[in-house]
């Protein structure tokens, strides 16, 4: 299990990597064919604006994966192991129940914009939305993964969880 994780995380963060190149690269190329020669890719910086897109949900999963979302810990680190396990639960609950939601917009956004595409390169508008879809069930998956680990397993727990030891015998 851990070696496939291992490869699905080599995967993310590689396609990370050629959107952010692929990014740049045409930014830059057009920089120097708009100053060197007085023209320019027509349609690079719109395909430069959907790679972006992709880049910052797909960053939001590794964020979720190293959970390094940001988050209120002050309560949550306050209390006994068994209440911070409830509360994580409580709380990665709401986040799924939210992602679900995003996701049900992002097809409702799809539909009202099934017809339209971006002027320089006909991709469709679809694209746009269709990275937040990925990202959010990616997210999820990650979130409900990381939920039975620490809840139910011990495993994984997050930064602000102390063991009982840790915490003394007085709460």
């Amino acid at each position: 299990m851990e070696k496939v994780l291992k490869v699905l995380n080599s995967i993310l963060n590689g396609v990370i990597i050629l959107i952010l190149v692929s990014m740049v690269s045409l930014v830059f190329l057009n920089v120097v064919l708009r100053y060197a020669f007085d023209s320019g890719i027509t349609w690079s910086e719109e395909l430069a604006r959907y790679l972006f897109v992709w880049v910052v949900f797909l960053g939001a999963v590794v964020a979720t994966k190293e959970k390094g979302h940001l988050g209120v810990d002050l309560l949550i680190s306050s209390v006994p192991r068994k209440f911070q396990k409830v509360l994580y639960f409580i709380a990665n609950s709401l986040i799924v129940f939210v992602l679900t939601l995003f996701i049900d917009g992002l097809f409702k956004m799809m539909e009202v914009n099934k017809m339209v595409s971006g002027p320089a390169t006909g991709i469709p508008e679809a694209v746009f939305y269709l990275a937040g879809i990925v990202a959010s069930i990616l997210m999820i998956i990650i979130t409900i993964v990381q939920t039975i680990r620490f809840v139910f397993f011990n495993q994984d727990a997050p930064l602000w969880a102390k063991s009982e030891n840790e915490m003394g015998e007085t709460k």
